[in-house]
């Protein structure tokens, strides 16, 4: 028999011996009889991977083929130090390339315009100190330095938004490392936070929902101490996002990007994240049933607008230099207010995970819930295989109506049970 290819050591560091296929040790025996040719490895700590001679018949030709290659990998990492380039430089130009699409993130694509936000929000937090450092000579300690400084400061920054941070800087050394800039990535192998895990228990029934949405047309008391009036056009604007997230399972991104050529009040449906750059990586585009409440609130906002034919359904305020809203200004608006009115606030994506629940109540089959969830795959549910919901459960023709039958009989019924009596007969009448 052939046997297998066998290296073993040799009795100089970093050299080893190649066996041939016919050779007694890779049949399992103990002595060799052939002929080994030798190799030597070297660690190449700029490209963080091992790099290898050539063969040769002699170990000790592959031990000075090794000495060569070793010093040449140090005389090419020292070349790529210059020490020259400040941090704060550096930074601008990864900014500016990865702005004008020059420079790809690490699957060669270009950045998305939230992507590039975020790059640029987490690069605003390195210190001065830093910044006026050579970028070449920053070192390890210094990023973990930061990262401490970064979760000890008031407030502290979560562990999600620490890892993006560092992640940014590794990005932003990616880049230099490319042209030759720096020769090695201080952010590499620091040590990072865990995420901290958060539980979505703000659940809502559909009566509390629609008596949260309600209670932005209400004044607060300061409002009512100064004689003013709640403008009903400012609560209905501000109520969209969450009607989208709670009735159409709509994610942030996906709110932010809606336009009214993606929204069909004619067939009672709206394409979710059907602009790329709402889509969530791995794809989400997806076909929403608009339910009633929901089409109730589409409709009074298109007319608010005017009746366009195109455009945001959540346009941003004036001045917005992206040219979307601010689902964090909306959000912490919208969440003063119903403290203000001593309401329990609901968080956007809190709202989306009613939606989930939603579903699952109204007896919609998994299948047909994750497709309007947007999720690639069902979870696993106690009672059904996975094979059976992720390869054999198909969604039938009529299903998604079905569904929105389904959403709007429990939504209605559980509004109209759920929702107290003096509630009911205090809404004005439209």
């Amino acid at each position: 028999m052939a046997g297998k290819l066998v290296d073993t050591t040799t009795r100089y560091q970093g050299v080893y011996a190649r066996h041939q296929l016919g050779c007694a040790l890779g049949a399992g025996r103990k002595r060799c009889n052939c002929a080994p040719s030798y190799y030597g490895i070297v660690w190449d700590r700029a490209e963080h991977r091992q790099r290898r001679t050539a063969r040769f018949r002699g170990a000790i030709e592959a031990r000075d083929a090794r000495a060569d290659l070793s010093g040449s990998l140090r005389k090419d990492t020292a070349s790529v130090r210059p020490k020259k380039i400040k941090l704060r430089d550096l930074r601008r130009q990864f900014l500016e390339g990865v702005d004008k699409g020059v420079v790809l993130n690490k699957y060669g694509r270009r950045y998305r315009k939230r992507a590039v936000g975020n790059l640029e929000s987490s690069l605003n937090h390195l210190p001065e100190a830093l910044l006026r450092k050579p970028a070449g000579s920053v070192r390890k300690g210094e990023i973990q330095v930061l990262i401490d400084s970064l979760a000890q400061r008031e407030p502290p920054l979560s562990g999600s938004r620490i890892r993006s941070v560092v992640n940014s800087v590794r990005a932003m050394y990616r880049f230099a490392r490319d042209r030759e800039l720096v020769g090695h990535d201080p952010a590499q192998k620091v040590r990072l936070p865990a995420r901290e895990e958060k539980v979505r228990d703000r659940v809502v029934t559909p009566a509390e929902f629609t008596a949260l949405l309600r209670a932005l047309e209400r004044p607060t008391a300061k409002e009512r101490a100064e004689n003013k009036s709640r403008d009903a056009r400012d609560a209905l604007r501000d109520g969209v996002p969450f009607a989208l997230a709670a009735y159409a399972t709509a994610r942030n991104q996906e709110i932010r990007v809606l336009d009214w050529t993606h929204v069909y009040f004619q067939v009672g449906a709206l394409e979710v994240a059907a602009d790329e750059e709402g889509r969530k990586p791995g794809g989400s585009w997806r076909i929403v049933p608009i339910v009633a409440p929901l089409m109730a609130i589409l409709r009074a906002e298109w007319e608010a607008q005017g009746k366009p034919k195109e455009g945001k359904v959540c346009p941003p305020r004036k001045g917005s230099k992206s040219g979307l809203i601010s689902l964090d200004n909306v959000q912490e608006r919208v969440h003063r207010r119903w403290r203000e009115l001593g309401l329990e606030p609901i968080g956007l994506h809190d709202a989306r995970h009613t939606a989930g629940t939603w579903l699952d109540h109204a007896h919609v089959s998994p299948k047909v819930a994750s497709q309007i969830m947007g999720h690639k795959t069902p979870e696993y549910q106690p009672g059904a295989a996975r094979i059976t919901l992720e390869r054999y459960t198909h969604v039938l023709p009529g299903e998604l109506e079905r569904a929105r039958k389904q959403f709007e009989a429990f939504l209605e019924e559980r509004t109209r049970d759920d929702e107290p009596p003096a509630m009911a007969a205090a809404q004005p009448s439209r």
